[in-house]
């Protein structure tokens, strides 16, 4: 049984698997840096601890959207850290097992499809199941790293 939290990017609706997520905040204005890696929009402060927003429409290829008030930030757990992505919405747990879980097909794998984990069959729609551990090289951890640290010792001039 897998429990997948779904949300919305550019109209379009994807999921996440309910053990790869630390939580779903309310969007705020993100610190932008000189020098970040091209994937990022910016870092958040969440409940102190500083964290790397990752540009996750450009992964995906979709058109950016305006911030509404149900934009909100998903924070993802990774093997490397934490990660937020910017969800236009956030929509409800579905439950899923059996055949309404389906392996992404290795045909289908490529570079830009690599943050698929799996597909999920809910109501006649599939949904892409998301992980985050590909949107960061082990570089670009470093500089986040880098980055992270100016920010907190207020190496920022914004």
């Amino acid at each position: 049984m897998k429990e997948i939290v779904t949300f919305f990017l550019s109209g379009k609706v994807y999921g996440v698997d309910v053990s790869r997520m630390q939580a779903i905040e309310n969007y705020e204005e993100m610190i932008a840096m000189p020098g970040m890696p091209e994937n990022l929009q910016g870092f958040v402060s969440i409940r102190g601890e500083i964290l790397p927003v990752i540009d996750i429409k450009k992964y995906f290829r979709l058109p950016q959207t305006k911030v509404t008030p149900e934009t909100k930030y998903v924070i993802l757990r990774t093997t490397q850290g934490k990660v937020v992505v910017v969800a236009d919405g956030v929509s409800k747990i579905i439950k899923a097992d059996g055949n309404d879980v389906q392996e992404f097909p290795q045909l289908l794998r490529t570079e830009a499809t690599s943050y698929v984990e799996f597909i999920v069959k809910n109501e006649n729609h599939l949904i892409l199941a998301i992980g985050a551990e590909d949107f960061l090289s082990k570089e670009e951890w470093d500089l986040v790293r880098k980055l992270i640290a100016e920010i907190e010792t207020g190496g920022n001039d914004d």
